[in-house]
């Protein structure tokens, strides 16, 4: 098992394999905790993730699963010592942590599959668009300006040296709407044109002539890793609260086959020039 990533991959990779553990020994998560001597909500918020593990945790869980390969042992007590500091660390006073973990998620990923109905997605913003975005929620300018240096850190990693891939599916009524004025959402469609050219960077419409359609529950996005050990992730976007789904095959599957539908449906990646060539003269007309 390596131990390559950011500390939360680590993490995420140890609580796999002590599930795997687990099952490989025979043992429900009632009856390992019983014959450790722990509550059985302490294996499910070891194995969750709700609840830091420490080295003895692991030990003990490790002997009576009966690992006796010593190396691998030593590489799963030393994931709990990681405290490596990661560049979204500086922002835990400001964020809630599930975004935090979700910026981990999304450094690692790569691949980066993205339907979103309502604006032009953040990773594909201008800076000026960010801010104007930013301001119709936020309050306050320090707020305005952190989101914005987040958000311009996060698309770093679409360079195309960093390797990730990403597709984008967005709703026609992204394109439609004017954000900032007219002279903004402008700057920001050319931008598009141009990101659409990198060749790590897919960019697709989905049009108002076809009506209703499978997108239109919640926008989401689902994040892919290198590794076969690591699971799919999504992201669903909710008025309140994000929800990100992991470890749960049957829901990552439902936003798999979403996106696959959606793809079916969207133009071509070969046509986002005519699409915004015509989103741009509509707007000309109108200004």
């Amino acid at each position: 098992m390596t131990q390559g990533g950011s500390r939360v991959m680590r993490q995420r990779r140890l609580r796999a394999e002590l599930r795997r553990l687990r099952a490989s020994a025979g043992y429900t998560q009632k009856d390992a905790a019983t014959e450790i001597g722990w509550s059985t909500s302490k294996i499910i918020r070891i194995e969750t993730g709700a609840t830091a593990v420490s080295s003895a945790d692991v030990r003990a869980m490790l002997q009576f699963y009966g690992v006796s390969e010593q190396d691998k042992a030593d590489d799963l007590v030393a994931m709990t010592r990681a405290k490596d500091e990661e560049w979204w660390d500086a922002y835990r006073p400001n964020y809630r942590p599930q975004f935090l973990e979700y910026l981990a998620y999304e450094d690692n990923a790569t691949q980066i599959r993205q339907f979103i109905s309502f604006v032009v997605p953040g990773l594909l913003q201008t800076e000026e668009f960010m801010r104007a975005f930013f301001a119709g929620y936020m309050e306050g300018e320090e707020w305005i300006e952190r989101g914005v240096k987040v958000r311009t850190r996060r698309q770093q990693g679409l360079a195309p040296e960093q390797g990730k891939q990403a597709v984008f599916i967005i709703d026609e009524s992204a394109v439609q709407r004017w954000i900032g004025g007219a002279e903004i959402t402008r700057r920001q469609f050319e931008h598009l044109r141009q990101m659409a050219k990198q060749p790590n960077i897919s960019i697709r419409i989905v049009p108002f002539s076809l009506g209703m359609h499978p997108g239109m529950r919640a926008s989401f996005t689902i994040l892919d890793f290198a590794s076969h050990e690591e699971d799919t992730i999504v992201s669903v976007e909710n008025p309140e609260k994000d929800m990100l789904v992991k470890d749960d095959a049957d829901s990552t599957s439902k936003y798999l086959e979403i996106f696959s539908m959606l793809e079916e449906i969207a133009t071509p990646e070969d046509e986002i020039d005519s699409v915004l060539d015509s989103v741009l003269d509509r707007m000309r007309l109108d200004t």
